[in-house]
């Protein structure tokens, strides 16, 4: 499911590695929704920032299968974890996307999400 987030193949050791380490991670919690198979997947971080009066928290990744996006499990993984993120007490969720996820931005905009930031990006070269 990650590659569908991407639209590329994943460095599998890469992955096996960030997440074994993530599962000892408190600050960090998966949601998955299955039926016969995973159908979406949403990972989430939690931030201990000197700039902000409480703990702060981020979607990292949410994707949901191309054929099963019509069928309101993201929404159903946003309303879950949201609701995690008030029992921990977390000041607000923030998330990013990229430019060219029109649908998404409009997914995000009707759980209430706004746009407040700009998220700029530089790759590191080898």
């Amino acid at each position: 499911m990650i590659c569908i987030l991407e639209n590329k193949s994943i460095n599998k050791e890469h992955f096996d590695c960030v997440f074994e380490n993530s599962l000892k991670n408190e600050d960090i919690i998966y949601l998955v929704y299955r039926d016969e198979k995973i159908e979406g997947f949403l990972s989430f971080k939690i931030h201990h920032y000197l700039h902000h009066d409480h703990d702060t928290s981020e979607i990292v990744e949410l994707v949901i299968l191309p054929e099963k996006r019509s069928l309101k499990i993201g929404k159903q993984l946003i309303e879950k974890i949201e609701e995690i993120a008030k029992d921990k007490q977390l000041e607000q969720i923030e998330l990013s996307t990229s430019i060219y996820r029109k649908d998404a931005h409009r997914f995000y905009e009707r759980q209430g999400y706004e746009k407040l930031h700009y998220n700029y990006t530089k790759e590191l070269d080898d």
